[in-house]
Parts: C-alpha cells; structure tokens; sequence
C-alpha cells in the first residue's frame, strides 16, 4: 500500500518515482520530461539495434546510460587500429561549427561526433570557436556538434585549452564522466573560478 501511495504521490507531483529513478540513469528532469527523454533515448537505441552495421553519423552523448563505455570504445578502435598501447590514450575534443547532424555529410573519420551537452557558467562562440563570458540572463549554452578522438597523452598537452569538466547533470559532483578540450584566448584559470562545465542532461 505504502509503495502504491509513493507511486501516486509521484505522478500527481511529476516527479520520477523512487523505485524508477534507482534503476535509471541520473537525472534531475520531471516526469512528464523524463518520459520524453527515456523515449528520445530508447529511439536512439532502435536506431542502432535496427542498423547494427552502420556507424552513425553522430552520437547523441547525452542519451546513453553509460557514457563512458562509449568514451573507452573510441579510445578501443584507435588503438587496434594504430597497433597502439590502449593506456597510453586519452580522449581530446575538437569543436566543430555545425549544430545539427543533418550538416554532416559522414562520421567521423578519426573518432566520434556527439552532440547534446550544454556550457554553464560561459558560452561557446560558434565563429570565432572559443568560450566567452555568458549572454546576460543565458543558464545555458547549447554546444555544437564535438568530434571526440583519442590521441597519445603527450599530444593532449596543449596549451591555449581549458580542461572542461562534463556533467551527466546539473548537479555536477558525481555525475562527471570526463574532460573536454575547449578552446580559450583567456587564461583557462578564469573559467576554472567560473565553474564553466558542460552539462549532458539539463532538467526541462
């Protein structure tokens, strides 16, 4: 009885029952907001499911329940494909001017590209291709599509670059699953006391 009044509890306030959310991926979205995005995600897979052989043109990051998997895989190909040593890979971002994947003409030819993660605390400018100071009143920044590969640690060491921590949601800590290159003509100091972050999952 007590577990039926939590569930109508849950419906009438829109907020994800307990039982579900233990089982799914993190999240901080209504109800309503969470169904649409468990069937964004779920089209995603189907997508995949239905056409095993081929690679997508882009990745929605964002809806995969463990993003990380992914990450390592592209690390995986890399180096089976280099006859290179796996742990001596990381992955490094390169930001692409296209926001949508219908401006793709194919995937990626060395990596991945993932769209769906969103600048908090700065914006990215699509021309000039660097992070700025937000727009009055902007919460959020959506990014541009990312090709993410993986390269050797030591051409990873790049300056001009701020280490962006990425987020599966808005409330940060243990939700982080890895770091984004993104250009900067500042010192990337300024954005680590700005708290800049991209955010994978924003609560709509």
């Amino acid at each position: 009885a007590d577990a039926m009044d939590n569930l109508t509890t849950s419906f009438y306030m829109d907020r994800v029952p307990t039982t579900w959310s233990k089982l799914a991926w993190p999240s901080q979205r209504g109800l309503s907001s969470w169904v649409r995005n468990f069937l964004d995600r779920l089209h995603q897979l189907e997508e995949w499911t239905n056409s095993p052989s081929e690679i997508p043109k882009v990745t929605w990051l964002s809806g995969l329940i463990n993003p990380t998997s992914f990450l390592t895989a592209i690390c995986q190909v890399t180096a089976q494909r280099n006859q290179w040593e796996l742990d001596k890979l990381v992955t490094f971002t390169d930001v692409t001017k296209r926001m949508n994947a219908d401006e793709l003409d194919s995937s990626s030819r060395d990596g991945a590209y993932i769209i769906g993660l969103s600048m908090q605390g700065a914006r990215w400018d699509v021309n000039n291709v660097q992070i700025e100071k937000s727009q009055p009143k902007e919460m959020f920044c959506p990014m541009p599509i990312l090709n993410v590969k993986a390269v050797t640690k030591e051409k990873a060491n790049v300056g001009g670059v701020y280490q962006c921590p990425v987020y599966m949601t808005e409330m940060r800590g243990p939700t982080w699953f890895f770091n984004a290159q993104l250009k900067t003509k500042s010192n990337p100091g300024r954005w680590v006391l700005a708290g800049v972050a991209l955010i994978a999952d924003i609560s709509v």
